[in-house]
């Protein structure tokens, strides 16, 4: 918890920033709270650093645009500390224009590969958006899942999954659509899917089984493939169905039946 005296002087501080640095090109906003005693291994707490955040925020909003070269220097320039002012700042000027601010945070996350940079912008930003009508933005997610690179796909299916968990509508309504993208799926593809059923089994098992009992008289390699990589754990039916898949006569799926049916003679011994 923040003190009175030093909210006081640090909403101060924020004043002087803003009217008199922030307006010459100089960034370097640390400067609010760099007194700060209370440290954590010699690291500024993170509710000090929301709360200067969250003060700039709302004096940026009128001309938030204007701002703009000041949240692309700390995002780039100023570390944890300011990626996590950027976070905070695009969250409030969302709300002035949504469509620009979404566009605008997606080119950012679409160029990280860094697993904290990704969540950080998925967590404070995304996941408040998707989260408020998660059914209308199911294709974005899928769009999302199928074109960034893996590590945004795997954070976007946890996302989606922590969505699902408390809105079953919207999880039934998201895998019937991604059951429709099966057919067509890469090797990328595939990779993504098995990596949503295993987390999918985490929160629903049964929505996770339901998957292979669906799919049990399939005879089509692309949809063998997918639930070979989402295999988690053993199942009586499931290793009965592999068992029946790895005696087919297509080569494409005997093989992928076959990985399987090592996986679950692994499992089951």
């Amino acid at each position: 918890m923040i003190s009175l005296d030093w909210k006081e002087r640090m909403l101060h501080d924020c004043d002087d920033f803003f009217e008199r640095k922030l307006p010459k090109g100089d960034y370097d906003f640390d400067i609010i709270y760099n007194a700060y005693p209370g440290r954590h291994d010699n690291k500024i707490p993170r509710d000090v650093v929301v709360f200067v955040a969250q003060t700039l925020a709302s004096k940026m909003m009128k001309n938030h645009k204007d701002y703009l070269p000041f949240c692309e220097y700390i995002w780039n320039r100023k570390g944890l500390n300011g990626k996590i002012v950027f976070s905070c700042v695009i969250s409030k000027f969302l709300k002035k224009d949504y469509l620009y601010y979404f566009e605008y945070t997606k080119k950012y996350l679409f160029t990280l590969t860094d697993l904290g940079e990704i969540n950080l912008l998925i967590d404070k930003i995304f996941y408040p958006i998707f989260k408020k009508n998660p059914t209308i933005h199911i294709d974005t997610l899928l769009t999302w899942i199928r074109e960034a690179n893996e590590k945004i796909s795997q954070q976007t299916i946890k996302l989606i999954l922590k969505i699902g968990k408390n809105d079953s509508v919207f999880l039934k309504k998201f895998m019937t659509k991604l059951e429709g993208k099966w057919l067509g799926a890469n090797p990328d593809f595939v990779k993504v899917n098995g990596f949503f059923l295993k987390n999918l089994a985490k929160i629903n098992y049964e929505s996770y089984l339901q998957f292979y009992k669906n799919y049990k008289n399939s005879r089509e390699p692309i949809f063998v493939e997918i639930l070979t990589a989402g295999l988690t754990g053993y199942e009586d039916f499931i290793y009965e169905i592999y068992e029946n898949w790895s005696k087919s006569g297509n080569a494409r799926l005997k093989k992928a039946a076959l990985t399987g049916f090592k996986y679950l003679n692994r499992k089951k011994n």
